[in-house]
């Protein structure tokens, strides 16, 4: 069970540690800037794996993009342990700033432990379901979570390089031609010596439960052994069309656990390629509150349909 709160733990970093989502209003995050993006910067290729999709939408137009990530977990010793975990992303991206994304995790414990979650923003709303839920509107998201949600799929790449740290290396390898676009390839290696990744700065956490103690531990005391891979940048722009990154730890005061991570993403359509973002059909109305309790205050007479919605959804509009 250790390894597996170890595979956890990791997961835990990578869903909730990748990036905060857009804060920009949707209006402003959909909007490219007026002068267009900047020239990219060829001599620092790894900083094209901190390009949102939004970024990466203003510099290739629309796109579509998918990734998956297996982790593995294991201890060596007479307590012997391994768990290996598995996570889909795609990513729908318009240039008009519309997006779907989609995510799915196997913790390799059966075909009913598997979990994922869906969200579409177009139109001005948000759509979302969980695996095997129907799809129902979020018109108070007003595409912020929706943002995040889909930054948390597309900088998966950016955080599994943060783990390995600044021992990194990107050194070119040549050309390639990658959807009919010319492109840039460079090797991926660590670096003999390199330091690990500096530990989070938490001025401002409050005190942690046990729990989040030790998966801040292990988090903080993983040291790469060994990386590799490729990651391919678009000529023009300097967006990931391809990348391969196989990454292998070592966790500081625990010798015998040992954690590795092969991140595979790749850009699947560009442009003309690429379909419209369409509102799921059918989708139901937002619902906050069990249906069960407001039935019945209806049904007695107590509360109205109407000034309850009303009610709730001035608090929604008072909470954002």
């Amino acid at each position: 069970m250790r390894a597996l709160a170890l595979a956890l733990a990791v997961l835990a970093f990578a869903a909730c540690s990748r990036g905060r989502g857009d804060p920009r209003p949707a209006a402003a995050a959909a909007a490219p800037a007026a002068s267009g993006p900047a020239a990219f910067d060829w001599n620092r290729p790894a900083s094209a794996l901190s390009f949102s999709a939004d970024d990466a939408a203003a510099r290739l137009g629309s796109f579509e993009w998918s990734a998956s990530l297996e982790w593995t977990v294991s201890r060596e010793g007479e307590d012997a342990r391994r768990a290996h975990v598995v996570e889909h992303h795609r990513v729908h991206q318009a240039a008009t700033g519309e997006f779907e994304v989609h995510a799915e995790l196997d913790p390799g414990l059966g075909p009913g432990a598997v979990s994922g979650k869906d969200v579409v923003w177009t139109g001005g709303m948000t759509y979302a379901h969980a695996k095997f839920a129907p799809w129902r509107e979020r018109p108070t998201d007003r595409g912020r979570d929706a943002r995040r949600f889909r930054d948390d799929s597309f900088l998966a790449p950016a955080a599994v390089a943060r783990l390995v740290g600044p021992g990194l290396e990107v050194r070119p390898a040549g050309e390639a031609t990658v959807l009919r676009r010319t492109a840039r390839r460079f090797t991926l290696a660590l670096a003999k010596g390199a330091a690990p990744a500096p530990a989070p700065d938490r001025p401002d956490d409050p005190a942690p439960d046990e729990d989040t103690k030790r998966r801040r531990a292990f988090l903080d005391g993983l040291r790469p052994q060994s990386a590799s891979g490729e990651l391919v940048l678009d000529g023009a722009t300097g967006v990931p069309l391809r990348l391969r990154l196989v990454a292998v730890f070592t966790v500081a005061n625990d010798p015998a656990a040992r954690t590795s991570v092969e991140v595979i993403a790749q850009v699947k359509g560009l442009g003309g390629d690429v379909t419209a973002v369409a509102a799921p059909k059918p989708a139901l109305p937002d619902e906050r509150k069990a249906s069960g309790v407001a039935n019945a205050l209806e049904a007695a007479g107590l509360k109205k349909r109407g000034e309850e919605k009303g009610a709730a959804e001035q608090e929604d509009e008072e909470s954002n």
